[in-house]
Formats: C-alpha cells, structure tokens, sequence
C-alpha cells in the first residue's frame, strides 16, 4: 500500500487549486436547472413530466454511476478517471442549451454521471495527496461546492434573462465546468506518479487472492446517514424554488432562497466539518444539522411566506450534513484504496434510495396540488437522520478506541 503522500505532493499548491475548481463545479448543474425549472417549462423546452424527471436525476444517475465508478478507476487510476468525469460534466451541460425536452434529459444524465465520478472520487484523490490535511482540504472543497452551488442558485434567473432564452442559460454553467477540466488536466499528476489504483467496491467488501475482504465497520450505517441527507438536499436543490413560488414568492427571489441555503453553507461548513475531529465533538454536528432541517421545514409547512429568507438559512445549516459525512468518508478504512471502496458503497448505495426523494415530492405535488405531504415527511426523514448520526457517533468511538459520549 502507498503513503497517503503521493510523488505528486511535489506540486501541492497546483494539484490543490485544480481540485478547488473542480469542486466548485458539483451542483452548479443541479442549482441552476432547478432555478430555471418553470422557466424551462414555460418555454418548452421541458414538458411536466420531464419537469419531474430532471431534478430527481442527479441522485438515480449518481446511483447507477457510482457502481461502476471503483472498477473504471482500477482500470485507467484514479486521476484520469476523475478526467473523464470532468469530460462528460462539460458535455453533458454543454448539450442542455438546446431546447428540446430529449435533449435537456440526455445532458442531464450525461452530465450526472461525470458529477457522480467526480463526486465518488475526490475524498480517495483528497486521501492520497492530502493524506495528513484531510480536514482543512475537505473544509475547502465542501465550501467552494457551496459557493458554485449558491451562486448558480441566485443568478441563474438573471444570467438566463440577459442571455434572453432559459435553455442558453442552462448551457452557460459549461463554461466553468470547462475551466475546472482544463486546471485538472494541466495539474494532474503524470501515470509516473500515480498511486496504486483502489479496489473494485462491492456490497460485501472486496476480493483479495480469493479471499473476501469485508468493509470497515460502520460502513452500511454510513450508507443509511448518506441516503437521508441525499434525499433531503435533492429535494431542496430540485425544489425549492417551486415551493417558493407556490406560496407565492416571485421567481427571481425564489431561485434566491435557494442560493441563500447554498451559501450559509460556506461558513457553516468550517464549523460542521471540525465537528468530525471528535466523536463527542461529531454528535452535536449530527443533533444541530438535524434539528435544522426538522426547523426550516416546519417553517416551510406553516409559514412559508413569513420568513423565507430565515427557512432556506436553516435549510443550509442542514444540508452541512453533505460535508460532515464527506470528512467521516475520507477518514474510513485504512488507506486510499479502502477509502475508495467505501465512499463508492456508500454513494452508490445513498444515491440509490436517495432517488425517491425528487422523483416522489414531484410525483406527490402534481397528484395532490400541495407541498404538505412532501414537507412532512421530509421533516421525519430529518429526524430520523439525527437518529442515525448518534448511532454513527458510537461506532467511530469504537474504530477510534475512545469512549461514546454518554
């Protein structure tokens, strides 16, 4: 097994730099299709159905990528997989600019299934060449998703406006995701200084000689904390916005709210993440991402027009969940190639039962004409993952040989 320093540490500042702007490319695709929801399907270019289909797309594709992600990333190594991820996120948004609802799917799915490589990959490359700066390394590139995710968010509407067509405005978000490439491409390290490449995942744990090597501890418990807060942060990322302008919200500041959730968490996530130094440190980051989201979606069921502003700033303090669970990844099993399996279990498993959450609120809206049920049943999900975070917390105690917090 290799030092979680790679020969690439020769050029941290640039290898970091490049994986900043890769990471502030993670949502942009996600927060600015779902700011231009309506829109988009006002124009044509979506039909009600696909309306539904896009926002729930992300977690399915994620799903289905995410299984095959290990096994192409032993084959070509980590890096240049992650290459390919970035090549599929820029085509993939690129092609949504044409309004067609086939087409803006097709991009859709394209462009998802290079996030979900992205997104499977970055704590293994984070483990490998920042093996003793996980934390401050993941702090950084949660934040920047943070940041991308909020600003596509809040200026999706404006830049669609000025570009004078929805669809042109969906296709913008290329052009970032283009400069994130080019930066990996020029930063990556050489096949010279690659690390070994990880394991093909499974369910079960990986094969060795014949010999089957079970997951780390905790790992299927990660999975369940994964899949709540995966469903939760797609259906306020494909949603809200429309939830907002149902209550009557306009659409400008509807797409608003939601980069107002974005971007509390950047400040948030400083916080939340060094909450994971510590078992006892890690179960008040469980308790007050939970007790967030069970708060902004109470307000959302009785008040949604009181306090918006005040709603979707809880709504970000929740979704810090994302960042507190992505530092547990990169910190599970006992090298790079562990760490793989797992956050590809993990994320394949997550995004899997995830997928309900989008597709079911859209599904549940149209039948019924309100937001209610969805809103309710997404505050027990909440709940039950402040439940499943303190579960988490006394198994690391375990891995970590400390005792749980009583």
């Amino acid at each position: 097994m290799r030092s979680s320093e790679s020969p690439a540490s020769g050029r941290p500042v640039m290898l970091l730099v490049a994986l900043l702007l890769v990471a502030v490319n993670l949502r942009l695709g996600v927060t600015s299709a779902s700011a231009l929801l309506t829109a988009l399907t006002a124009s044509g270019a979506l039909t009600p159905v696909a309306a539904i289909i896009v926002p729930s797309l992300p977690t399915a594709v994620f799903a289905i990528a995410g299984l095959g992600t290990a096994r192409l990333s032993a084959r070509l190594g980590v890096e240049r997989t992650l290459l390919a991820g970035l090549v599929a996120l820029v085509v993939g948004l690129a092609i949504r600019g044409i309004p067609d609802p086939a087409v803006v799917v097709a991009g859709t799915v394209i462009a998802t299934g290079g996030l979900a490589i992205v997104n499977i990959l970055l704590p293994a490359v984070v483990r490998v060449h920042f093996g003793t700066r996980i934390g401050p390394v993941t702090t950084a590139y949660s934040t920047l998703m943070s940041l991308g995710s909020a600003a596509a968010a809040a200026t999706a509407v404006p830049i669609a406006t000025a570009l004078g067509s929805p669809s042109l405005g969906l296709a913008a978000w290329a052009l970032p995701a283009l400069i994130g490439l080019i930066a990996w491409l020029l930063a990556m390290p050489r096949p010279r200084d690659l690390p070994g490449p990880p394991a093909p995942a499974a369910a079960g744990g990986a094969e060795v000689g014949g010999r089957r090597i079970p997951l780390p501890a905790g790992t299927l418990l990660l999975a369940a904390y994964f899949s709540l807060q995966a469903l939760l942060s797609y259906v306020v990322m494909g949603w809200l916005p429309s939830i907002a302008q149902d209550a009557g919200i306009p659409a400008e500041r509807s797409g608003l709210l939601l980069g107002i959730a974005m971007a509390v968490g950047v400040p948030a996530t400083v916080v939340v993440v060094s909450l994971a130094g510590s078992p006892r440190r890690m179960r008040v980051g469980f308790v007050l991402v939970a007790a967030s989201s069970v708060g902004a979606l109470t307000g959302l069921l009785f008040a949604p027009a009181a306090a918006p502003e005040v709603w979707a700033a809880l709504i970000g303090l929740g979704m810090c969940a994302f960042p507190l669970v992505l530092a547990l990844i990169a910190g599970f099993g006992d090298g790079p190639e562990e760490t793989a399996r797992v956050s590809s279990v993990v994320q394949s498993a997550g995004y899997s039962i995830a997928t309900l959450g989008p597709l079911g609120a859209g599904a549940l809206h149209q039948s019924t004409g309100t937001w209610s049920i969805v809103l309710i049943a997404l505050g027990c999900c909440a709940a039950l993952q402040g439940a499943l975070g303190l579960a988490l917390t006394r198994v690391v105690a375990r891995r970590r040989g400390t005792a749980a917090p009583s």
